[in-house]
């Protein structure tokens, strides 16, 4: 399976959420909080990703700058270096790249770097479910015509 299927698979809707880097955290969290996610990408007026911010970001904030840290801005806190996957890349790479990383959000973009999508480790952990599932009744299935 491939990243490619992942998108095509997510429900209607659920779509990458951008947010300006000058956006203030305060902002960010809304918005977080309003459409249910963990993590927003940065994005430049020019549509390049300037970064991406987490939960974890925002907590790593708090943490280092207190209450100072609503005052803040999105490009304070998110991560620049962003790690990207492509459509082509397999289920298992990407898997791998979130497990070593410790990430669990992976802007996904064209051979151009132009943003098409987000996995995220719900999506990867779902599939890989559902792989299981289907591994299990075709080892059930052949066991049965065996005997």
């Amino acid at each position: 399976m491939i990243v490619k299927n992942i998108l095509q698979n997510k429900p209607k809707g659920l779509g990458v959420v951008f947010v300006s880097p000058d956006a203030s955290i305060t902002e960010a969290t809304r918005m977080l909080a309003h459409h249910r996610i963990g993590a927003l990408v940065a994005v430049e007026t020019g549509g390049r990703i300037a970064g991406i911010l987490s939960e974890r970001d925002i907590i790593r904030g708090l943490s280092e700058k207190l209450g100072d840290c609503l005052t803040l801005k999105v490009r304070d806190l998110m991560t620049a270096n962003v790690l990207t996957c492509r459509e082509q890349d397999t289920i298992d790479s990407v898997m791998e790249t979130m497990t070593n990383k410790r990430i669990r959000h992976l802007p996904v973009v064209d051979a151009g770097g132009g943003l098409v999508g987000i996995v995220t480790i719900g999506d990867v952990v779902k599939i890989s479910l559902e792989k299981a599932h289907m591994d299990v009744n075709d080892l059930r299935d052949y066991v049965a015509a065996v005997r």
